[in-house]
């Protein structure tokens, strides 16, 4: 009896195939098959010529159930987590048990092979790039919007492919918000500007969030700041290969609770990041993920003063040699603009 996956989601097919089509089923069962139907299906072949998946012509569920009954498939492992309720129903159609293979196949995006850790640097490169191509255009009246479209054309003009995940611009109090939707907000005088951005190369996304200030800061604001930035630090210097996940979050959460912060500390220390924006391992306070040489994930301390400010310094990293990596060069110190 062999054990068989069904992927429908695009990015897992794209993961496990090195290919992306816009839709089809792929099925790894010792050996692979690719199903789509004829409108990608001569792209399909030409994108597997020189691998070792096999190409379907899709029509149907029936097109699956041929080469699962001729290959003997009892149980079919699916990801619950991709999969739709009408999805479902078509796969209990196919006369083989259906089971839950969505931790298995998360497990697969956490380690690094070198392909995907070169494509990840090159999207933190431009990304941080970008970001510091863009500053001298930052002044009032700016807003939050046109400052988006500026950065993410800047990435896309350096090479990237696309955006990781829609641009987050916040001005002044707006800032406080850790998802805030980018809007029609000017830039004024003596305004917080957080911005969390990131941009793809072959799939691969980066992700970084850098705060910065127009204007004079005062005293509260750079004490903040600077908390949260010994944060970042403290966490990328002790975080090692080999603890879980919310350990690493109480690293960061640690050097906040001495700051009198870390009731403003509302959300996790991070997340995988690769083919997807948000993957294993994740860094949270319940988080059971054990880190590994050649996760990459993210690193986000930050704190959020409803109506005020909020400030987050985010990078994606590395681990190599049980240690963290930063995958950006630049300094993280308060970047103030007059």
């Amino acid at each position: 009896m062999k054990k068989c996956f069904l992927l429908s989601d695009r990015t897992e097919r794209r993961y496990f195939s090195g290919v992306d089509i816009a839709e089809g089923y792929m099925l790894i069962a010792g050996e692979k098959y690719y199903f789509s139907d004829k409108r990608y299906f001569s792209a399909l072949k030409e994108k597997l010529k020189n691998t070792d998946i096999n190409p379907k012509v899709f029509t149907s569920l029936s097109s699956i159930k041929e080469v699962i009954d001729a290959i003997g498939v009892k149980t079919l492992y699916i990801d619950y987590d991709a999969t739709s309720l009408s999805e479902y129903k078509g796969y209990k159609t196919l006369g083989v048990k259906i089971k839950d293979g969505t931790e298995s196949l998360k497990k697969n995006f956490a380690v690094k092979s070198g392909k995907e850790i070169k494509d990840i640097k090159k999207a933190c490169e431009i990304a941080q790039k970008s970001f510091y191509n863009i500053l001298p255009k930052i002044k009032p009246p700016i807003t939050e919007r046109e400052l988006k479209d500026i950065l993410e054309n800047e990435m896309i003009r350096l090479g990237a492919s696309g955006v990781s995940f829609d641009t987050i611009v916040a001005f002044r109090e707006n800032s406080a918000v850790p998802h805030h939707e980018t809007g029609d907000t000017p830039l004024k005088e003596n305004s917080v500007i957080l911005i969390d951005f990131g941009c793809k190369v072959n799939g691969y996304c980066s992700d970084v969030t850098r705060t910065i200030y127009y204007g004079n800061p005062d005293k509260e604001f750079i004490n903040n700041y600077n908390a949260v930035l010994t944060s970042n630090i403290t966490a990328e210097e002790k975080i090692t290969a080999g603890i879980l996940g919310k350990e690493a979050d109480a690293i960061a959460r640690r050097v906040l609770e001495k700051e009198g912060l870390s009731e403003y500390f509302t959300h996790s220390l991070g997340h995988g990041v690769g083919l997807n924006i948000h993957e294993k391992p994740y860094l949270s306070i319940k988080s059971e993920d054990r880190l590994k040489n050649k996760n990459v994930f993210t690193v986000e301390p930050g704190v959020y003063f409803d109506g005020k400010y909020g400030i987050r310094i985010e990078d994606t990293v590395i681990l190599e040699k049980g240690k963290v990596k930063r995958l950006f060069t630049d300094g993280k110190e308060l970047i103030i603009l007059k």
